[in-house]
């Protein structure tokens, strides 16, 4: 048996695993008590972060539409996000969602932005990004918006003047 083998302890790396995911988890757990203190001094407590997971002010989303407010974070954060995740920082850069489900609210809204504009787009399921993210892709229509006129819709259709009978 070599010394190479001897060395290698598998379970090591396993168990740094485990522990930097106890780490991004314990993170997760602060930033959303933070939302659910709402302010600012919580904010502080959650520690160092990344650049792009910088914490989003109060107001950052004041007066903006959800789905403006979405395009503006995922520009921020620069990768793609759950609904969750989406839902989380809207409210902690101080959107007020009053709907009874606010998480199902935010897919809706998203949901139609991306089949009538486009520019944030469902790269999996539950999951947004930007349009500009992925160029050269494109994205399935879905059924309702074939290009054919639907049926019994004249919209499209040459109306032809009938024969006039009396002459």
């Amino acid at each position: 048996m070599s010394t190479e083998s001897k060395d290698f302890d598998p379970y090591a790396i396993v168990l740094a695993d485990l522990k930097a995911k106890r780490d991004q988890i314990d993170q997760a757990i602060q930033a959303i008590e933070s939302v659910r203190a709402g302010g600012s001094q919580a904010a502080a407590k959650v520690g160092p972060q990344r650049p792009q997971e910088a914490v989003i002010g109060d107001g950052a989303f004041h007066g903006m539409s959800i789905s403006e407010a979405t395009k503006k974070l995922l520009g921020i954060r620069k990768k793609k996000m759950t609904n969750t995740e989406i839902l989380a920082e809207l409210k902690a850069g101080g959107m007020v969602l009053t709907s009874v489900d606010p998480l199902n609210t935010v897919g809706a809204v998203l949901t139609r932005r991306f089949k009538e504009v486009g520019d944030i787009v469902r790269v999996e399921r539950g999951t947004w990004g930007l349009k500009e993210w992925h160029p050269g892709r494109t994205w399935k229509k879905d059924k309702d918006s074939k290009s054919e006129p639907a049926k019994g819709d004249f919209s499209e259709s040459i109306i032809v003047d009938p024969p006039n009978v009396l002459d």
